[in-house]
Parts: C-alpha cells; structure tokens; sequence
C-alpha cells in the first residue's frame, strides 16, 4: 500500500491554516463557464511572443528561488507531502531552475527547432513551417510529486494555449500558490490559465471539461488514465499522458570509488522520498562487483545524507508502515531465497538485498528510502526481469558502466531517459519527460507548400 498525504492530514485544512485561503472547488456550471472564458481569450493568447512568456516564467522562477519568498510555501508543502524542509526546498529549487529563460529557450529549441516557429512562419525545404496552439487544454493533475504543476503549466503556457488545471486532491497547494506568483507578475496571465479542483468521483465535470477541452494532459495512475483516455476517446480530444512509471537503478563497473557511486545512488533514491516516476525502486548490481560490499556502502552514504536531508515522521504511522514493510519482506524472501538487511534502527532507510529477484507487487514497498538490491551475473537476468515485470512502466534507468548493447536493450525494452547514478531526478533542458516532446504535442504543424 502507497502511503498517501491524505492518510496523515487534510491538505485542504493544512492550506486553510497557514494561508487562511480555501482552494476553489468547481461545480459544473463553473467548469462550463471557465473553458468558455478561455475560448473567448484564445485568438488575444495566441497573439503573445513566446519571449513574452519566457519572460514571465523566468521572473516567477526568480521570485520562487528567493528563499525569504519560499519558505513558508516549503513549509506548508513539506507538511503535505511529508517531506522534510531541507529536502522540499532543494527540490522546489531544481524545479524553479527549469523555468529560468536560458533553460527555457533551450528547451524551445531542443523540442520545436525553433525558438520562433510559434510566432511566425519558418522557411522549410518545402515552403514554410508555423506550429500553432491547440487550444483549451485541461491539465489534470494526480499525486503528490508537484515537479509535475510547473511543468505541465510552464509548457501549456508556451504553447500559447488557454489552460485549465485540476489539482490533485494529495497536493492541492503548489499549483493554487504558483498561479498566484504568476499573476502577481502578470495579472492578465488568468486569460490563459485558471487553477481549481473537483472530486475525481465526479465523472460528470471530467465529461464537461474534456468535452470543452481539445487536449487533456493527464499525469496520474493507471485506472485514473483509462477513464480520461475513454473520455477523449468519446469526444476526440487529443490526450497527452503521464501514467505511472517505475523506474530502476544498474551498477555494472565502478571505475573509480565504490563509496562515490553508492553516495550517487543513495540521492537517486532519496529525490522526491521515491515518490516520483524517475526514482530508483530496485538496483541491480553485477555479481562481479561485491554486492555486500556495495549495500553497506549505499546504507553508509544514506546514514549520512538523512542528517542533510532528514526523513520526515508526521506521524507514528509513516514510521510503523515502512517496518512492517521490512518485516514482509524479510520474512517472505529469506525464507525461499535468503536475505540480507542493511537499514536503520529505525525507519530512515532500508536496504534489502536479495539472492535473486523481487516478485513484481513487492516493489510497491520502495516509497521513503525502502530499495532492493539484486545481484546478477549478466545482463540477461536484468532485462528478463525487467520486460517481465515493468515494461509498460518503464521510464529512468540510472546506470554505471559502459556496455552499449546493454543500453540498446534498454532502449529497445523501453526506457525513455538514461543517466548517471546521482542524475536520475534531473531533467536537462529538451530532455523527454516519457520519451516525447510535451511542446510538440501541445501543438500541431501546419506547412505552407511553394510553388
């Protein structure tokens, strides 16, 4: 069972506290209302020169890095997602960075070609190239890793649509207080972006705001996903989707320092307490290289990255649930396969390590620094394991070594973002999220043939 932020308090009344604010909670009629509004605005939206929103985004990016203007934000949200405030705050900073302008014109260029193709018509071998908005874009936000709000937002916005973002009921807080930033910048933002929340057991507002909509951005789990994708199905809404992911760690050469490359995959797993898509839920590590050896340097570099960024305990459940967890497991796998413990005395990290592979619903303990590690003696085991069990899920290999058929493999079976152990949290700009382009599929290519 994944522990949930709405299993220790109430978002809603957390934010109500602090901020003295309620999140808006939209009724179908105000739905309706909403996505007209934002019809009316498009031919004014798409009117906009990219720079100009450039510019915006990049000065909201400044003012979130401010850490005086932060911190009672990361407070409230490391309240929510029961995360500490030092980790809240370095991952609140890497988001910010994406939005800084040079970030953000690379990541223009990287995916559309040109920096201009949105403004203006570009000459191609056949003529000339413009890409132009789809429209009404409904963002639908699920979950508690709010890396995704900035995203989803910053790319609905330089794409020149109009955007309307549900948040989700986990973390309603960030998306509310970013729109705020932005329209403290730019008021006139709310022409092209409105933030609220409905129940999702509410499928007749879904129906309502998909039907308005000409593209749904969906990041969220594998049931809520198939009820979206029926529902633009049934209106022919363009979907964009950002199911669940897994994603998993290979040591296979370690040519300089163990301790370094344990260190590296110890941030991997802590970024986003491995409750983002791109963190490690299992490492493979090649028989070759000492295992053991390995586990205990990962356990000694997490012992000391807690002190850095300390686990959160909001309440004496989050503690009780990761060692039961633990104590699942090592019943269930040292009595077939033999297991070897490498965690704390309380519940800051577990590592287990185990004489094969893990059974595919095991991997659902791997939240708040819990991980498997699995030896194995050639890449064959990793990739049956992996084109078993997650292939439909498989989006950021962190990986050590050097073996390029390997990583062809890989490739092949499905993942989508490669990296270097301590590099599987970050995002350079104009690198997929789930192996596409989120600019080009918020837009659409129109050619101008000559003659």
């Amino acid at each position: 069972m994944k522990l949930q932020a709405s299993d220790l308090q109430d978002p809603f009344a957390i934010v109500k506290r602090e901020y003295g604010v309620s999140i808006p909670v939209m009724t179908q009629k105000d739905a309706l209302e909403k996505a007209a509004q934002l019809r009316k605005n498009l031919s004014k939206v798409r009117k906009i020169p990219l720079s100009d929103t450039a510019a915006l985004l990049d000065k909201c990016a400044r003012l979130w890095l401010n850490y005086n203007f932060r911190e009672k934000p990361v407070k409230v949200l490391s309240e929510i997602t029961n995360q500490s405030v030092e980790l809240t705050n370095l991952e609140l900073e890497s988001t910010m960075k994406m939005l800084l302008r040079e970030n953000i014109e690379a990541t223009v260029t990287s995916e559309l070609g040109s920096p201009s193709i949105l403004d203006e018509w570009i000459p191609s071998e056949h003529g000339e190239t413009k890409r132009e908005s789809r429209g009404i874009v409904f963002h639908n936000i699920s979950g508690n890793a709010f890396v995704v709000i900035p995203v989803s937002i910053a790319m609905g916005l330089l794409s020149k649509n109009c955007n309307l973002v549900k948040v989700s009921k986990d973390e309603p807080f960030f998306a509310y207080a970013f729109f705020k930033s932005l329209c403290q910048i730019d008021d006139s933002v709310k022409d092209r972006l409105t933030v609220g929340y409905f129940d999702s057991s509410n499928s007749g507002i879904y129906e309502t705001i998909i039907k308005e909509s000409n593209c749904v951005v969906h990041w969220g789990g594998i049931e809520s996903e198939k009820a979206i994708s029926s529902l633009c199905t049934k209106y022919h809404v363009k979907l964009i989707s950002h199911g669940p992911k897994i994603s998993f760690e290979v040591i296979d050469d370690i040519p300089d320092s163990e301790d370094q490359v344990a260190e590296k995959a110890a941030v991997d797993m802590t970024a986003w307490e491995q409750k983002a898509c791109f963190s490690p839920r299992i490492l493979f590590v090649n028989k070759k290289l000492n295992p053991e050896r390995f586990a205990e340097s990962l356990a000694t570099s997490l012992q000391q990255l807690t002190k850095k960024f300390p686990k959160k305990y909001s309440t004496a459940w989050n503690s009780i649930k990761t060692i039961q967890d633990r104590q699942l497991c090592i019943e269930k796998y040292g009595l077939t396969s033999g297991i070897k413990s490498y965690t704390s005395f309380n519940a800051d990290y577990t590592i287990l390590l185990l004489n094969g592979m893990p059974e595919r619903e095991d991997i659902n303990h791997c939240f708040y620094r819990f991980i498997f590690i699995c030896p194995y003696d050639d890449f064959q085991e990793v990739e049956d394991w992996v084109g078993t069990n997650i292939r439909p899920y498989l989006q950021t290999m962190g990986y050590a070594g050097n073996n390029e058929n390997f990583i062809n493999d890989m490739a092949e079976a499905g993942v989508t973002t490669i990296t270097q152990p301590g590099e599987m949290a970050l995002r350079k700009p104009g690198i997929s999220h789930d192996g596409f382009s989120n600019l080009t599929e918020l837009t659409y290519a129109v050619s101008r043939q000559s003659e």
